[in-house]
Parts: structure tokens; C-alpha cells; sequence
């Protein structure tokens, strides 16, 4: 099936007005880093969740509050810094929320990956209103979202589904594609384009909202297994990749680089990219923190994790970096890095 988003798209692309992202990878440049020493950040702050929250999305309110899915729970959570509170907002009978942005009104929106629909959370009152699908829709498998500069909600169906619903007039444009097969992560870029990852098909997905264009890039095959992204204050587009448990960038027009990690037993998951340019990721098969410093091509080890199972989510809060541990049912907070020179 195709509907007018993914028209949009093949016509974008048959008017010759994208990049050539769409060709095959050129050949690769692997750079092998070497560890370094353990760095103290200091002690961790925990916070202990309900027993199967199961976090799996994390973001930073406008207000300084911490937001994160609570998947087996059905719920949304808030967490308070200062006060150490932690609330609970439930979504109602079989929810499973997934991903997470804050709207321009400070109203919370999740993807729910069971139900089909969008939640939208008022934090002043907890009054929760849903987002359907249009009616001759099949289940989409909701799994990630992100907002466009003009307020727009751009949301991913892992079933291969790629969607926009327009807050101020009411409507949802939905499309599928089998290149859009395994649609689950998404991110958001500082020029305004959203990126999602196809697992499935081996694509990355690019939407420029502003200028009305859409394309996508072909993911080298040294990127198996793909956990996370994240998009650098350049416009780089970073990805964990566990299975070949390496990190690889993307810098646009065919140019990727990967760094494979040194450690044989390593499991890149989560990762963000700091305003200094170096990328911190959970390596869960170590239980570290860590750091890559790509002008140097080297990874430092930061932190232990402490025990735990997959980690989806880390944010950054500027002072400190959050990180989500779906096993352990829990949110560290590790105290601020130091920005490093690459």
C-alpha cells in the first residue's frame, strides 16, 4: 500500500531534487580505537522504579523534569529531580507506550505500540486524550515519533508504516512502503530534519519538513543489529550498532565511517552525542559507560552501569547524563562529563 506521504516521496525523488543518499554505500574505512583508563564521574544518582516498569524512552521537560515510558505498566512517568517524587500517569487498559517527545503547549506524547493511537498527557491535571488511526488503517506497530518545527507529529509503525498527523487541522497522512519495513528508531536534527531507521529493509529514512523532501540512505552492511541514534550539533547522524558491535556515522551523500569497539564482548545500546562532539553509549555486555572521542578515535570507560538488562534510552541534561535500564528497573543519573577537545 502507498499513500500520498510516500507519492510525496518517490515524486521527490523522480524530480532529481534530493541528494543521491539513495545510492550503495561507498568502501569503508574501519578504524580499530584502543581502550583507556576508568574515569571516576563520581557517585550516581538511582532512581527505583515500580517492579516491570520496563523504561524504554526517556526525555527532558522544558521544566527541568525527566519523562519516561513505563512499557509493561501501561503508564507514563515523571521524575523530580529536586524533590526525588516519581509519578506515575496511566494510559489505560493494555497501553504500551513507547516513545516520547514534549509538544509546544508542555503536553507529553507517546506512541502507544499496542493500542494504535498517540497519547497526549497533560502534566498540570494527568488528563490523558488519544490520537486514532485513521479507520482503514491495519495495526501499525507505533514505535517512535518526533515534532517538526511547525508543531507537526511525525511517527514510525514497525510493521512498515510512516506518518505525520497535523495537531492544528485534525489530519493524519499515513503510508507504507517494504522499504519502510522495521521502522523503530527515530531522531531529530538541529537543521530541523527527522531521521527514523528501517531495520528490516536496511534503510535510513530522511524527512526535511520544510522544504518537502524525503530520502533515504542504504545502511552499510558492517551495521547489524542497530539499538540507537542520535544526531550530532553538526548534523551527523550517529548509530549503536550491537550486533557488530560497532558505532557508525553518517555524514550525509554515501559517507560512512564505523569504529568497531575494542572489547570482544561489547553491546553498544543506547548513545547521545554531546555538544563537544563525543558520543557517550551504554555498552551493556561490559555494564560501562563510555565514551567515544572520534578526533582521537578512542573509547574511555566512564562509568559501571551495575547490574541490569537492555538499556533503549539516554538523554543528556547538560549537568548529567540519564540513563534507562529496562532489566534493572531503573534511572541512573550520572553527574556531569567534562567536554573533551577533539
Amino acid at each position: 500500500m502507498k499513500g500520498p506521504l510516500f507519492a510525496s516521496i518517490l515524486a521527490a525523488t523522480a524530480l532529481g531534487a534530493l541528494p543521491a543518499l539513495s545510492q550503495a554505500p561507498k568502501p569503508q574505512v574501519q578504524r580499530v580505537a584502543q581502550p583507556a583508563t576508568l574515569s571516576s564521574l563520581g557517585t550516581p544518582v538511582d532512581f527505583e522504579l515500580r517492579v516491570a516498569s520496563q523504561p524504554l524512552a526517556l526525555i527532558q521537560a522544558s521544566d527541568g523534569t525527566i519523562w519516561f515510558a513505563a512499557y509493561t505498566l501501561g503508564a507514563l512517568g515523571r521524575i523530580d529531580r529536586t524533590t526525588r517524587e516519581i509519578t506515575y500517569f496511566p494510559l489505560g487498559t493494555g497501553s504500551r507506550p513507547y516513545g516520547l517527545v514534549e509538544a509546544p503547549d508542555k503536553s507529553i506524547l507517546a506512541v502507544d505500540r499496542a493500542l494504535n493511537v498517540l497519547h497526549r498527557l497533560a502534566p498540570a491535571n494527568g488528563e490523558v486524550t488519544r490520537i486514532g488511526m485513521p479507520a482503514d488503517l491495519p495495526f501499525l506497530d507505533l514505535s517512535s515519533l518526533r515534532l517538526d518545527s511547525e508543531g507537526r507529529i511525525w511517527f514510525s509503525g514497525a510493521s512498515g508504516w510512516l506518518g505525520s498527523h497535523d495537531p492544528r487541522t485534525g489530519t493524519t497522512d499515513v503510508s507504507s512502503h517494504e522499504d519502510l519495513q522495521g521502522l523503530t528508531l527515530s531522531a531529530a536534527s538541529p537543521t530541523g530534519s527527522i531521521w527514523f531507521v528501517a531495520g528490516k529493509s536496511g534503510r535510513m529514512i530522511r524527512i526535511d519538513p520544510a522544504r518537502s523532501r524525503f530520502d533515504s540512505a542504504v545502511i552499510p552492511p558492517e551495521a547489524q543489529g542497530i539499538r540507537s541514534m542520535a544526531v550530532s550539533p553538526s548534523g551527523e547522524v550517529w548509530l549503536s550498532a550491537m550486533k557488530s558491535q560497532t558505532l557508525v556515522r553518517y555524514a550525509g551523500r554515501a559517507a560512512w565511517m564505523t569504529a568497531k569497539l575494542p572489547w570482544p564482548e561489547s553491546r553498544p545500546q543506547a548513545l547521545i552525542v554531546r555538544q563537544d562532539g563525543t558520543i557517550v553509549f551504554a555498552d551493556a555486555g561490559r555494564r560501562k559507560l563510555v565514551r567515544y572521542r572520534p578526533g582521537f578515535d578512542r573509547f574511555e570507560d566512564l562509568a559501571d552501569l551495575g547490574a541490569g538488562g537492555a538499556i533503549k534510552a539516554m538523554i543528556d541534561l547538560g549537568d548529567g547524563i540519564a540513563v534507562a535500564d529496562m532489566g534493572a528497573d531503573r534511572i541512573r543519573i550520572y553527574p556531569d562529563i567534562p567536554p573533551t577537545q577533539n
